[in-house]
C-alpha cells in the first residue's frame, strides 16, 4: 500500500511538474505560425488578411527580439513576411494535417484564446493523457514493477513534447492508444484511432499501414486488408484535396535548398541527391549529441525485441515492437529529417511496449 501511494504522489507531481514548465510556455516555431495561417484561411479569411492577422497576433505575444527572429531572421522567414503569397504556396504542406488545424479552431473556440495558445494547449493535454494512459498500464503491476511508467515517460521526451506547437504531441497520444488497443485484441477501437492520427501527421502512414496488419496474425486477413485498403485511401484523398506538391518536392525544400515560394517548384528527381542527402544525415545523426539519442534508442529497443521474439518471450508483444521499430527507421529513409520531434509519435508507443516485456500481466501480452 505504501508503495502504491508513493507511485501515485509521484505521478500527480510528474503532472504538476509537465503542467507547470509547458502551459503557457510553448516553443513558437516558424511552423506555428503556417498553422495559425491554414486556421484562419480556413475560417473564411483572405491570404491578406489571414497573413496580417497571423503576425499581428504573434507580435502580441512574444517578445520582440523572437518577434525579428520568427519573420525576418532568414532570407526564407523574411520572404514569408513580406508576401503572403509565399506564405500561403506554403499551405499545401501544412493542410496535409486538417484534423490539427480543425482542433486548433475547436480550442482557440472554446477556450477563447490565440491559434497559439489553443497549440500549446493541445500538445499539453496531449502529453498529460500521454503519461495518464503509460501511468495507469504499470500502476496495477506488484512491487516496484509499478514504477516502469517513469523510465518510459522520460525516455518519451514528453517535457520537450509538450513545449511544441505542431500535431507531434496529439498524434503520439493518438498512436500509443491504437497501439494499446491492438495489444488488448481490441482490433477495431485500435485501427480506428490509428486510422484518425493519419489527419493529424500524413506521414505516420508507414507505421499505422504497418501496424493495422497486425490482426492478419489473428487470421481476420480481411481485416488486415481493409485496414491496408482504407488507409492508402485516406492517405491519398488528404493529398489529393490539399494539393499536395508531392513528396520530391516536399523533400527538396525540406532538406536540400529551401524554396521561398512553392507554387510552380517541381524539381527533377536525382536518386543521388537523395542518397547524398539520406547519408549525410544519417552521419550527422551518428555524431551530434542532439540527434543520436532517438536513434540509438529506436535500434537498441527494436533489437531487443527481435532477440525477445526470437527466444518466443512475449510474442505477440515483441511483434508489435518490432513493427514499430521498422516504422521508424522506414520513415527516416522515406524522409531522413534529423530532429527526434517527427519520430517521437511512433517512438513513445515502441518504448511503453518494450516496457512491458518486464510486467506478469499475460492477458496484456500474449
Amino acid at each position: 500500500m505504501i508503495l502504491r501511494i508513493v507511485n501515485l504522489a509521484l505521478f500527480v507531481l510528474l503532472s504538476l511538474f509537465l503542467f507547470d514548465k509547458t502551459f503557457a510556455k510553448g516553443y513558437y516555431n516558424w511552423d506555428s505560425l503556417a498553422y495559425s495561417y491554414a486556421v484562419h484561411i480556413n475560417e473564411g479569411l483572405s491570404i491578406k488578411d489571414a497573413h496580417a492577422l497571423t503576425y499581428q497576433t504573434l507580435k502580441q505575444e512574444v517578445s520582440n527580439g523572437l518577434y525579428e527572429d520568427l519573420c525576418c531572421s532568414s532570407k526564407y522567414r523574411r520572404a514569408q513576411f513580406e508576401n503572403p503569397d509565399n506564405l500561403d504556396s506554403m499551405m499545401p504542406m501544412y493542410a496535409l494535417k486538417p484534423g490539427y488545424i480543425f482542433l486548433i479552431k475547436q480550442t482557440k473556440d472554446t477556450f477563447q484564446v490565440s491559434e497559439f495558445q489553443a497549440m500549446n494547449y493541445i500538445s499539453l493535454i496531449s502529453i498529460l493523457l500521454i503519461a495518464a494512459l503509460i501511468f495507469l498500464r504499470f500502476f496495477q503491476l506488484s512491487s516496484f514493477a509499478q514504477f516502469l511508467w517513469i523510465p518510459v515517460v522520460f525516455l518519451g521526451e514528453l517535457l520537450f513534447l509538450g513545449k511544441l506547437m505542431t500535431p507531434d504531441a496529439i498524434s503520439a497520444l493518438l498512436i500509443l492508444l491504437g497501439t494499446i488497443g491492438l495489444l488488448r485484441k481490441r482490433y477495431v477501437f485500435g485501427c480506428i484511432v490509428l486510422g484518425l492520427s493519419l489527419l493529424f501527421r500524413l506521414d505516420l502512414i508507414v507505421a499505422v499501414g504497418l501496424l493495422g496488419l497486425l490482426p492478419a496474425i489473428d487470421k481476420k486477413y480481411y481485416f488486415a486488408l481493409a485496414n491496408s485498403a482504407l488507409y492508402l485511401f485516406g492517405y491519398f484523398i488528404i493529398s489529393y484535396s490539399s494539393d499536395h506538391v508531392g513528396w520530391w518536392p516536399h523533400f527538396y525544400t525540406s532538406l536540400v535548398s529551401t524554396q521561398v515560394n512553392m507554387s510552380e517548384f517541381d524539381p527533377d528527381f536525382s536518386l543521388s541527391k537523395y542518397l547524398e542527402i539520406l547519408y549525410g544525415n544519417f552521419m550527422w545523426i551518428l555524431n551530434d549529441n542532439r540527434y543520436i539519442k532517438w536513434f540509438a534508442t529506436s535500434f537498441a529497443l527494436l533489437l531487443t525485441s527481435v532477440i525477445l521474439y526470437t527466444q518466443k518471450k512475449h510474442t505477440y508483444l515483441n511483434i508489435v515492437g518490432i513493427t514499430l521499430g521498422i516504422a521508424i527507421f522506414i520513415k527516416f529513409i522515406l524522409f531522413p529529417k534529423v530532429d527526434s520531434r517527427v519520430y517521437l509519435s511512433i517512438l513513445i508507443a515502441l518504448i511503453y511496449v518494450s516496457a512491458l516485456n518486464f510486467r506478469n500481466a499475460k492477458k496484456y501480452i500474449d
